[in-house]
């Protein structure tokens, strides 16, 4: 029987099509990574709390020029002698008044009131500043325990690796008549034990990376992983003299300082409002029983009988020295952090210095020589176990420590206003 050329050629292409499919299957997923770079820019222009504050400020500089405006004049009009007895029974003898009437504020009130309203305007741009770095820090931290993540979840299939290798030793050596099933059987325990760990730990990654997205809104995040380096910073710290002094620029102190302003600012509204305003009064009255017109005028002004406001101004010198000290305070309390911080850096700094030169050497040198003791029967699987875990927490260790000494590292920089220089 003879087929077509082309009925022939099918089989072989089916196969090489799911050749290519099974091939495809067996490709690992390639992960969605992002920068730190990135996640600050999405923050930046994504961020709703960061949209919330430039509306508050900009509602404040509404304000502020509503305060600058003067008071509107008042229109009134009076009808009198109207619907009374006798002669005034009726419309013939009333007498009908329009007045315009304009309170004048004196002692500077206007004044005073704008410069509250303005300084309102300034304390809000601190407190966006404030927000905003506020922000960028929580963010680069969150990234912070994504990249640490990351590495535990590394760490976890570099470890499955090895209790793999050893497995498949132990079960050669069984079969060899080597050693006994106990052997396999603890290997396989122990494979069992690593696959559980990295499943946990992909899942810490995974509820990391969500924490991230969520600072931009994202509540299903489209990457996997951050991209950068995890590592201790090398060289040395800058002077600590320097970091003091650009701390006095940190923008939460700045914010302290502008609200200290406000408080400040409405001593003198509070002071101006103790004098009474001017009210002027000018308008026409018509007299219906002879068609004759005629023109009044009139002055006003409040009587301070019952207060003079001086308990608003004693308020608003409290609420003033209330927020002196809160900021003076809070800058105290920057410089003893900063202080404290920088100490602890300098013995993260070392220590991850140790591990790195000294401890991790030492377990990675005991691992390969038990490793081969066991491959030549020398060392028994427990050895290789012992010297894995060793090795392992010595790894988790510097993991460890390296995320302390970046999460260290970031909260100086926040306080000491340096993080700017390293976007």
């Amino acid at each position: 029987m003879h087929y077509h050329p082309l009925l022939r050629a099918f089989p072989c292409s089916f196969a090489i099509v799911l050749c290519s499919y099974s091939l495809q299957a067996e490709e690992p997923k390639a992960l969605r990574t992002v920068t730190v770079a990135e996640c600050l820019r999405r923050v930046t222009e994504q961020s709703l709390d960061l949209k919330s504050g430039i509306y508050k400020t900009e509602a404040a500089q509404w304000r502020a020029r509503q305060a600058a405006r003067p008071i509107n004049p008042r229109l009134e009009t009076e009808i009198e002698n109207v619907a009374g007895s006798g002669d005034v029974e009726r419309f013939d003898a009333a007498e009908t008044t329009v007045t315009v009437s304009q309170e004048i504020e004196l002692g500077g009130k206007r004044r005073h009131r704008t410069a509250v309203a303005e300084s309102e305007t300034a304390a809000s741009r601190a407190e966006q500043e404030m927000r905003l770095g506020t922000l960028l820090f929580e963010t680069r931290r969150a990234a912070l325990a994504a990249q640490s993540a990351q590495e535990k979840v590394r760490l976890a299939e570099e470890a499955l690796a090895l209790v793999r290798e050893a497995e498949s030793v132990a079960v050669a050596r069984e079969k060899a008549g080597k050693t006994t099933v106990l052997e396999t059987e603890r290997a396989r325990a122990e494979t069992a034990k690593a696959e559980i760990e990295v499943e946990a730990r992909k899942a810490e990654q995974r509820d990391a990376v969500r924490e991230l997205a969520l600072f931009w809104g994202e509540t299903e995040p489209t990457f996997d992983a951050v991209d950068g380096p995890f590592d201790a910073a090398d060289g040395t710290l800058p002077p600590l003299d320097d970091l003091l002094v650009r701390a006095s620029s940190n923008p939460d102190l700045l914010a302290a300082e502008a609200q200290t302003r406000t408080y400040e600012a409405r001593i003198g509204a509070e002071r101006a409002a103790r004098v009474p305003n001017l009210e002027l009064i000018a308008g026409v009255r018509r007299f219906e029983e002879g068609g004759d017109f005629g023109f009044v005028a009139g002055v006003g002004i409040e009587l301070p009988f019952h207060t003079r406001n001086l308990d608003g101004v004693r308020a608003a010198e409290a609420d003033a020295e209330a927020a002196r000290l809160a900021a003076t305070a809070a800058r105290l309390r920057n410089e003893g952090v900063v202080r404290q911080l920088y100490a602890r850096l300098d013995t993260l700094r070392a220590r991850t210095a140790r591990l790195k030169g000294t401890v991790l050497p030492a377990t990675e040198r005991t691992l390969a020589l038990v490793r081969d003791a066991h491959r030549q029967g020398k060392a028994g699987y427990l050895d290789v176990i012992e010297a894995r875990r060793t090795r392992v927490e010595a790894r988790l260790h510097l993991i460890e420590t390296v995320t302390e000494y970046q999460g260290v590292s970031l909260e100086l920089g926040r306080l000491a206003n340096t993080l700017s220089d390293n976007l």
